[in-house]
C-alpha cells in the first residue's frame, strides 16, 4: 500500500482520537452507529479484489496490484472503525466481543498473507507469474545484464554475491522462507548500494543505456530469488488461503448477525 494510503489512515484515527476525547461518544448514538456502519461497508467493498481477480469480464478494470492496494486499505481502514464502535465493550463474551475478536484476527491474518504474497513472482500488473514465465524473463533480462556488467565491476560483482546463494531443493518450512527472505533483502540493498556507488562515478544524468541496465540488474534480483522459493512460497500461501477465506466469511456473519440483534434488542426497548 503507498505511503498515502498509510496517511490517511492515520489522519483518520487521529480524527476518531480527537472524537474520543472530546465528546461522549457510544455505538447506540447516531455518531457511533455512523462509524459502525462506515466499519461495515469497508470491509464489504474489500471483497470486490475477490470479484476482479474472479470475474473475466473485469480484467481490465485497472492493475490487480492496484486492486490489492485498495483492499487492504479498505480492510485496515473498516477494522480502525470497528474497533472505534467497540471502544465502549468491558468483555468479549457476547456478539459483539465475538466480532471485534474475529476482526482482529482477520487483520492479523491479512498481514501474514500480504508477507506470503511478496514471495509470489508478479508481472508489472500485478498478475501472477508462473515458474515458465519467470525463466522465460530471467532470460530475456540475462543479455542485458551480462553486456552492461563488463563497464559496471562493482554491481557485477554484487551480482555474482547474489547468485551465489546455496540453492534451495525439497520443501521449505516458514522458518527457512523467511531466513531466505533475510538474506535475499540483504543482498538486494547491497546491489542497490552498488548501483548507488556506480551511479556517482558518473557525471551527468544517467543515459537511457544505465537506466535500463539499472532496472535489469534490480527486476533480475528480485525474480531470480523469488523464482528459487516458488513452489515453498505458493503452498504455504494455499494453506493459508484455505484459512483466510473462510474467515472472512465468518467474520460477515458475525458482523450481520451483531447487526440483527441490536435491532431486535432496540426494538425490544422501545416496545
Amino acid at each position: 500500500m503507498p505511503a498515502a494510503g498509510y496517511a490517511l489512515l492515520a489522519v483518520e484515527a487521529a480524527v476518531l482520537a480527537w472524537i474520543w476525547a472530546t465528546r461522549d461518544v457510544s455505538a447506540a448514538d447516531r455518531l457511533g452507529h455512523g462509524i459502525g456502519w462506515a466499519g461495515t461497508a469497508s470491509m464489504l467493498l474489500m471483497h470486490v479484489y475477490s470479484l476482479r481477480k474472479r470475474v473475466r469480464a473485469w480484467s481490465t478494470w485497472g492493475r490487480l496490484s492496484t486492486w490489492l492496494k485498495l483492499h487492504i486499505f479498505l480492510g485496515l481502514q473498516g477494522a480502525l472503525f470497528v474497533v472505534f464502535h467497540s471502544l465502549h465493550l468491558h468483555t468479549l463474551q457476547s456478539i459483539s466481543g465475538a466480532t471485534i475478536a474475529l476482526t482482529a484476527t482477520v487483520v492479523a491474518s491479512g498481514a501474514f498473507g500480504r508477507y506470503l504474497y511478496s514471495f509470489i513472482p508478479k508481472g508489472l500488473t500485478g498478475e501472477r507469474l508462473s515458474a515458465r514465465q519467470v525463466e522465460a524473463e530471467l532470460a530475456e533480462l540475462a543479455p542485458v545484464v551480462s553486456d552492461g556488467g563488463d563497464t559496471h565491476p562493482a554491481v557485477k560483482t554484487a551480482l555474482e554475491a547474489h547468485a551465489a546463494a546455496t540453492p534451495l531443493t525439497g520443501k521449505m518450512t516458514l522458518r527457512q522462507l523467511v531466513r531466505e527472505d533475510l538474506r535475499t533483502r540483504r543482498a538486494v540493498k547491497a546491489l542497490t548500494r552498488a548501483l548507488a556507488a556506480d551511479a556517482r562515478t558518473h557525471t551527468g544524468p544517467p543515459s537511457d543505456e544505465e537506466r535500463r541496465f539499472a532496472a535489469a540488474v534490480r527486476r533480475r534480483a528480485a525474480l531470480a530469488r523469488r523464482l528459487a522459493v516458488l513452489t515453498a512460497a505458493e503452498r504455504l500461501f494455499r494453506n493459508w488461503h484455505l484459512f483466510h477465506k473462510p474467515l472472512t466469511f465468518v467474520l460477515l456473519g458475525a458482523v450481520v448477525l451483531h447487526v440483527v440483534a441490536h435491532y431486535i434488542y432496540a426494538a425490544g426497548m422501545s416496545g
